[in-house]
């Protein structure tokens, strides 16, 4: 897993957009996103696999990353191989063990996610800010927070969590790799230009 590829990790959820699935992603690939992590929470099973087919073969070519949310299962059968895992979902230690050949983020935000990572390929860290994105939201640990967890781990991080142009600042000099976005970038009503702006200050970091 090359830091690159987490520079600008987009967290699609597409009842958020006011356009079309497919232009959305065109546009943002085209001015900055490096990966899209499908997440949807709330739509059926059957639902997540048909948004996450589709995305495998938009994706395919462009060097941009896809990844399926907590499910195993649904990446496997769209022919991803990139699964982010949390606290609540299946143990990183056996998903690891079960699927040696997937790739695995793991979510962290404290010193005991931040020792089950060392099973992980990369790291998601926060919420960096407030978010109402994610309804069970674990606690805020801010920029200095963030910089503290990654000092105690070797793997790319992601910095996720509210984060937007005004707040992005606050970062720089974390240890991050990139930063994982949702709102800002699927709920603007010109992704283009948000994922454009978005990656011109992730350069800044």
């Amino acid at each position: 897993m090359t830091k690159d590829i987490l520079k600008l990790y987009l967290v699609l959820e597409t009842k958020m957009l006011k356009v079309p699935l497919g232009d959305f992603v065109n546009s943002v690939i085209k001015n900055g996103v490096t990966a899209i992590q499908l997440r949807d929470k709330g739509m059926t099973a059957r639902e997540q696999f048909e948004t996450g087919e589709y995305l495998v073969k938009l994706l395919a070519g462009t060097g941009v990353l896809f990844v399926m949310n907590d499910r195993i299962d649904l990446a496997r059968a769209v022919g991803g191989r990139v699964v982010h895992l949390g606290v609540k979902d299946i143990p990183l230690l056996a998903a690891k063990k079960a699927f040696p050949e997937m790739v695995f983020g793991y979510s962290c935000n404290d010193e005991n996610d931040i020792a089950m990572a060392k099973y992980a390929d990369y790291i998601g860290v926060g919420p960096a800010f407030m978010t109402k994105t994610k309804e069970d939201l674990r606690p805020v640990i801010g920029p200095a927070g963030i910089a503290k967890l990654i000092k105690r781990t070797g793997k790319p991080a992601v910095a996720i969590g509210g984060i937007n142009e005004e707040n992005i600042s606050q970062l720089k000099g974390t240890g991050i790799a990139g930063v994982a976005v949702s709102s800002y970038i699927c709920a603007s009503s010109n992704p283009s230009r948000a994922a454009s702006r978005m990656r011109e200050l992730v350069e800044k970091l």
